[in-house]
């Protein structure tokens, strides 16, 4: 009997390279939400130190000059704060994009791959039935010449 043939490897073999572009797609975007996320925190540090600052002018006198540069340094800590929350979310929102992307992937090359083991399945049983019935009538061809005029 032939081998088992699986006419729709090809796609099967397109499924799994989908697949894995999807995994490095998702990789890069973890890396990307985990890059932002870090500048985020330290953006959020940053702004920190500046209420620390804060904190040490009220307890002492400071001239004009010094308090206006500490409220020009914490609006600007502020924004790059606001920037960097703001991709960090586009950050997020992709890195969620690409993850349904991978499931989808994956979950398409396995509906391929279950096919392929239940014609595997099928092809395995359909052998053995014909491997059995050869055995059935070589056993028969066997018993006949054995019950022969002798």
């Amino acid at each position: 009997m032939k081998g088992f043939v699986f006419r729709l490897e090809r796609l099967l073999e397109l499924r799994s390279t989908a697949e894995r572009e999807r995994a490095q797609a998702l990789g890069q975007a973890m890396r990307k939400e985990e890059v932002q996320r870090e500048a985020l925190d330290e953006a959020s540090e940053r702004l920190d130190s500046c209420g620390d600052q804060i904190a040490d002018v009220l307890d002492s006198v400071a001239p004009a000059g010094a308090l206006t540069n500490l409220r020009l340094a914490i609006e600007a800590a502020m924004r790059q704060v606001d920037s960097a929350a703001l991709s960090h979310q586009a950050a997020l929102d992709q890195m969620q994009q690409e993850r349904e992307l991978f499931s989808r992937a994956r979950v398409e090359r396995r509906v391929v791959e279950r096919l392929r083991e239940k014609r595997r399945a099928a092809w395995t049983e359909e052998a053995s039935r014909a491997e059995q019935s050869e055995q059935d009538s070589i056993a028969r061809n066997r018993r006949g010449t054995k019950g022969g005029p002798g």
